[in-house]
């Protein structure tokens, strides 16, 4: 393969690894000033994964419902707004290491998601939905990750895996999506392109899975199985061992990202299955060694 084949999958892989590293970050701010408390146990918010499910679908067939019907401008309005708020967020954990002073932290919680919108309604390239989708989904990642158990962010990452599959493969309901996303310049998909330095991009999401010099690739697929590597540090924080323990769910999650893009794999292709299943898999390894053993 030569590099222009290969870009968009590499890329890919630096931004899971990437998000994820800076979702553990976040969180190790945040339980380092105690704001948050780690999970008192590994099934802490196993009650609360079946709201998060309804919650999603019903969003999903909304979205799918408006834009199809009405295709309102207000969807991409909403999108933006929702970036913003997590930007605010994470920055409100980054300013306390980078600023000094008070005028400091209040100017750059304030400027961040500011920045974000101004950018995402002005300059509306991709690498600009790509910078803001990093910090939805490291934001999203820490968030989850610092409040679900261990195993209640396993088993929540199983259930979207199969929700996923079932999207893609049966109802297709998500394929519609993602080409509603694309139609109405919703920022909710990577989209990278085949050459680095390209401008614009035009991508086309088929039955085949065909490009047209780019590659999409949705949040979900980055931020739902950087839950389970933050959810895995910060058990494995607990136990003294927090990065070795996350180092598994990262590799797992790497290893499912390659089989997904480069194994025989029918495109359009569900990412969860794939990714969710190695980080899965990376966080019983981990648990195997760093426990049981």
């Amino acid at each position: 393969m030569n590099k222009r084949t290969i870009f968009p999958q590499v890329t890919s892989i630096v931004l899971f690894v990437l998000s994820s590293v800076f979702a553990i970050y976040l969180a190790s701010i945040a339980l380092s000033i105690k704001v948050v408390s780690p999970p008192r146990s590994t099934t802490t918010g196993i009650y609360y994964i079946f709201y998060y499910i309804v919650a999603a679908l019903l969003f999903t067939f909304l979205l799918l419902f408006l834009g199809r019907r009405y295709r309102l401008n207000f969807l991409r309005w909403l999108f933006i707004a929702m970036i913003a708020l997590v930007v605010f967020y994470v920055f409100n954990y980054l300013g306390l290491v980078i600023a000094d002073t008070y005028e400091q932290y209040y100017a750059i919680i304030i400027a961040a998601p500011v920045i974000t919108v101004v950018s995402l309604v002005v300059y509306r390239r991709w690498f600009v939905v790509d910078i803001a989708g990093f910090f939805l989904c490291a934001g999203l990642a820490f968030v989850l990750g610092v409040f679900l158990g261990l195993w209640a962010a396993a088993i929540f990452l199983a259930i979207f895996a199969i929700y996923d599959y079932i999207s893609v493969y049966r109802t297709k309901h998500m394929v519609g999506l993602a080409k509603m996303a694309l139609d109405l310049d919703l920022p909710m998909l990577f989209v990278i392109p085949s050459e680095p330095m390209s401008g614009e991009v035009k991508i086309d999401i088929g039955e085949g899975g065909r490009d047209q010099g780019a590659m999409a690739l949705g949040f979900g697929d980055i931020a739902f199985p950087g839950i389970m590597v933050v959810a895995s540090w910060v058990y494995g924080h607990g136990i003294h061992h927090g990065l070795p323990f996350a180092l598994f769910p990262i590799a797992g999650g790497v290893a499912g990202m390659l089989y997904l893009m480069f194994g025989d794999v029918k495109k359009p292709a569900p990412g969860l299955p794939f990714i969710n299943t190695g980080v899965i898999l990376g966080a019983l390894l981990s648990y195997l060694i760093f426990v049981v053993l």
